[in-house]
């Protein structure tokens, strides 16, 4: 892959991959859980999703991070795109793991292990990012009050994945496409 990919799309039950999910190593701390599935949750034009189990009872709320984070840029190593066979910007869809407190406003993201998703193929990965990106980022700490989550408003613009790619001059991640 050659080129950085953008304009990620998140993926809801009425994209193009609407069936299972398949994490073939399972979720770290969650290994039996493998099969799952992305339900709407909350308000109906919101962005949040439950990623829910077929194995088991477990349940996770998921957003776009762009929604909340919109600086956010997961950098994802070539391993990892190739293992999932993305190819380009529409195989792939970003998600983070929200963890709800008692209060709303207490909402926080992993931003440090996105879920990255084949659109077409349903493989899927936990990612590991570094160490730059937190578990727990608050969700609302840009957002004023927060208000409940089921009143947040999701955004089209999509998230920044990028394959990290072998730029021995720079030092730096290198866009692939």
């Amino acid at each position: 892959m050659n080129a950085t990919m953008q304009d990620v799309e998140k993926l809801t039950p009425d994209s193009p991959t609407s069936g299972e999910l398949f994490f073939d190593h399972g979720l770290p701390g969650f290994a039996a859980s493998r099969r799952f599935v992305l339900e709407s949750w909350g308000a109906p034009d919101g962005p949040f999703s439950l990623l829910r189990s077929l194995d088991d009872e477990t349940e996770f709320l998921v957003v776009n991070p762009d929604v909340f984070f919109p600086d956010y840029v997961a950098e994802i190593d070539d391993e990892t795109a190739d293992w999932l066979g993305l190819n380009s910007a529409d195989d792939a869809c970003l998600l983070v793991i929200v963890s709800v407190r008692d209060k709303a406003e207490d909402a926080t993201a992993n931003l440090l292990g996105p879920l990255v998703i084949n659109r077409s193929s349903g493989r899927a990965i936990q990612a590991v990012l570094s160490e730059r990106w937190s578990t727990r980022q608050l969700l609302f700490a840009n957002q004023g009050s927060g208000g409940a989550l089921s009143q947040a408003v999701g955004s089209e613009s999509g998230c920044t994945p990028r394959i990290i790619g072998d730029d021995p001059t720079s030092g730096e991640a290198a866009p692939v496409a």
